[in-house]
């Protein structure tokens, strides 16, 4: 279960990003919708973004308290 979150979060940009990729190709898709489906998530995606920043932090704190008291 550890780094579900990261997997999952990682997961879902890189669909938005082959979505918008596969759909520059095609000319029946509809760009302008597409982009202002990412334009209103844009809050989401940066969120996620700072929780992966964030735990990676807390992370690596946790491990140097640890390696603190080992010495």
């Amino acid at each position: 279960m550890k780094g579900l979150a990261k997997k999952t979060t990682l997961c879902i940009m890189g669909l938005a990003f082959l979505g918008g990729l596969i759909g520059a190709f095609i000319t029946t898709f509809n760009m302008e919708g597409y982009i202002n489906f990412l334009k209103a998530f844009v809050p989401f995606f940066g969120v996620m973004i700072a929780s992966i920043g964030t735990n990676s932090a807390v992370q690596k704190i946790q491990e140097a308290k640890k390696n603190v008291k080992q010495d």
